[in-house]
């Protein structure tokens, strides 16, 4: 996300009481936040197969970001803990944060994002044949 610096030459209030045009447009970018941007992650070690597999990834801060990635299974999917991840998000992981999966009326395993090789390392599922959300945060720039 960039936003621009806080309009600190200019006064943030008119005569009136109300707020001056540059402080109006620094505040809603921040409420504006990030939309995001899709990516493509690449998957190792899923077994089963997929009819499509999408991210998408907001910058919360300098350094934050959070992240989601959707896999929809052609059949059923399966992954192991420690051994199944994605490669090739967009940024690059500063240190090592966490992820989770939902799907259907399950989820809340843990997984972790693991800066030293890249890797969004996912938890473990068996025969899921139902789309399968991993969200995940960690430090990013």
């Amino acid at each position: 996300m960039t936003t621009n610096p806080a309009p600190i030459t200019q006064p943030l209030a008119d005569n009136n009481g109300l707020p001056t045009l540059p402080w109006t447009l620094f505040f809603n970018q921040t409420y504006n936040g990030d939309a995001g941007l899709d990516w493509t992650p690449t998957l190792t070690s899923l077994t089963g197969s997929t009819t499509s597999v999408t991210g998408r990834y907001y910058r919360l801060s300098q350094y934050l970001v959070f992240f989601r990635i959707t896999i929809t299974p052609n059949g059923n999917t399966s992954s192991t803990a420690g051994t199944t991840y994605a490669s090739g998000f967009p940024l690059n992981f500063t240190a090592d944060g966490f992820n989770t999966v939902v799907s259907g009326s399950g989820g809340g395993t843990i997984g972790m994002n693991r800066a030293s090789d890249q890797r969004i390392l996912f938890p473990g599922w068996s025969n899921v044949s139902v789309p399968l959300i991993i969200l995940g945060m960690g430090e990013a720039t």
